[in-house]
């Protein structure tokens, strides 16, 4: 499980540190406190599995163990390229700084960096007992890495530039986790650069990794899209009776769907979709139904063949962005009841991001209930952005639920913020 976050310019993060993180995380707070980074950058460190080595050819030692992005996550999706699609940009980086030498590596130029720093020119390479060139980088992944994790090599601390200030100051060491370093521009913070180190987002990561094949992010745009043909045949090959568990999950948040069928099938070619299967009726694929059901179907579809190809060898990372996207406040909780009984009984560690306090209501109730040993890892993060610093407030278990009923909405912490209009209304009612 990832315990810590040490951030160092990713996205709108100049600097930041999360501590002490928990089996379930709720990320709360204003527009542009971090929250989307966050889930993003844990995106790219859970997909940071592909062995190889670091060469940096006038440093001692020259070759560092290192790892680059997997080719797919667990929805079949290539990872920056998935990223930049969210962001509206082209999948593909067409002002990659990267080209394949002859021995099928990856040389990479910093042209904005020092001509004498580690990183101005480096390689990332296949490493040499690997039989063949089966995992050899090729012409396509010129445009979609640009990101390596640093791996322990023995007792070596990386050269001094590439240590973050931050990381001084707070006695980061490697032995203790993986550092990440990428250079593609759009994801580093660019205000106030002073030094080379100031021109990559670097992060380091305590705790386990969870398994690079087991990593799924869940956003809006998945809602909205198909699932490709390498997840859906993945799931039917790997989970057995995965429909029927769907349809049973998808049948406890919505009653009406209790005596359906669900079908998994190609829809437009490469693309699958779901389909419908009522007594006595045609079948009807999901996307004809509601926002709100084509989320949940999909939310459960994915979620389900994840809990079922993890074990305690190979973890999962559930990263989900806002719950409560479509979905009328009842359905939300049998939803967030649903996926948080499906994740705790697996190896799965959840990171969720919301404005509702209908997510932090249900989670609250949840955990009035739930077992002492869930609520002792259950954790709400409050974010803040102040020129660029991440500063947090955590409750820990069912403390979330008495800082409800002592002071209000946690969301609101700021004097300055003005509360929401549920809190005038419910003001109003008690003093009637």
């Amino acid at each position: 499980m990832i315990e810590r976050l040490v951030i160092h310019r990713f996205r709108g993060i100049r600097e930041g540190v999360l501590d002490d993180l928990g089996t379930i995380n709720l990320l709360i707070g204003p527009n542009n406190s971090g929250k989307t980074a966050i889930l993003e950058l844990l995106y790219l460190t859970g997909l940071s599995g592909r062995p190889c080595d670091l060469v940096m050819p006038d440093m001692e030692p020259s070759a560092w163990p290192a790892k680059t992005l997997v080719p797919y996550d667990f929805l079949g999706y290539e990872p920056l390229p998935n990223l930049r699609a969210r962001h509206g940009e082209s999948k593909r980086w067409p002002e990659s700084l990267a080209g394949i030498t002859v021995e099928h590596s990856l040389a990479v130029t910093l042209g904005e960096v020092s001509k004498g720093y580690p990183l101005h020119r480096f390689e990332l390479a296949p490493p040499l007992d690997e039989p063949g060139r089966r995992r050899a980088f090729q012409e396509e992944d010129i445009e979609r890495i640009s990101l390596f994790r640093l791996e322990p090599l023995e007792d070596n601390l990386p050269p001094a530039p590439l240590i973050p200030p931050l990381f001084d100051e707070r006695d980061i060491r490697l032995e203790e986790g993986a550092w990440h370093y990428l250079w593609e521009d759009p994801w580093v913070y660019k205000w106030d650069r002073r030094e080379d180190i100031d021109h990559l987002a670097v992060w380091a990561v305590a705790g386990r990794m969870p398994d690079a094949g087991r990593v799924l992010l869940f956003d809006f745009h998945t809602t909205g899209s198909h699932f490709t043909k390498r997840f859906a045949q993945d799931a039917y090959g790997e989970v057995i009776g995965w429909e029927k568990k769907i349809a049973r999950s998808l049948g406890r948040v919505f009653p009406a769907l209790r005596d359906s069928e669900i079908n998994v099938k190609p829809f437009r070619g490469e693309k699958w979709t779901g389909y419908v299967e009522q007594p006595g009726r045609k079948p009807m694929p999901i996307d004809h139904f509601g926002d709100g059901t084509r989320h949940a179907f999909k939310v459960l579809a994915g979620l389900i063949a994840l809990c079922e190809t993890v074990d305690e060898e190979h973890p999962g990372l559930f990263l989900w962005e806002d719950p409560e996207l479509f979905m009328h406040p009842a359905t939300l909780g049998r939803l967030l009841d649903t996926v948080i009984s499906l994740v705790t009984e697996k190896p799965i560690q959840l990171f969720i991001t919301t404005q509702s306090l209908e997510v932090l209501a249900w989670l609250v109730k949840y955990l009035d209930s739930a077992t002492e040993v869930l609520a002792s890892q259950t954790r709400v993060f409050r974010l803040s952005l102040t020129d660029g610093t991440l500063s947090t407030r955590m409750f820990v278990g069912r403390g979330i639920g008495s800082w409800f009923r002592l002071f209000g909405d946690p969301r609101l912490l700021g004097e300055d913020e003005m509360a929401s209009p549920l809190y005038y209304l419910l003001a109003g009612q008690e003093e009637a």
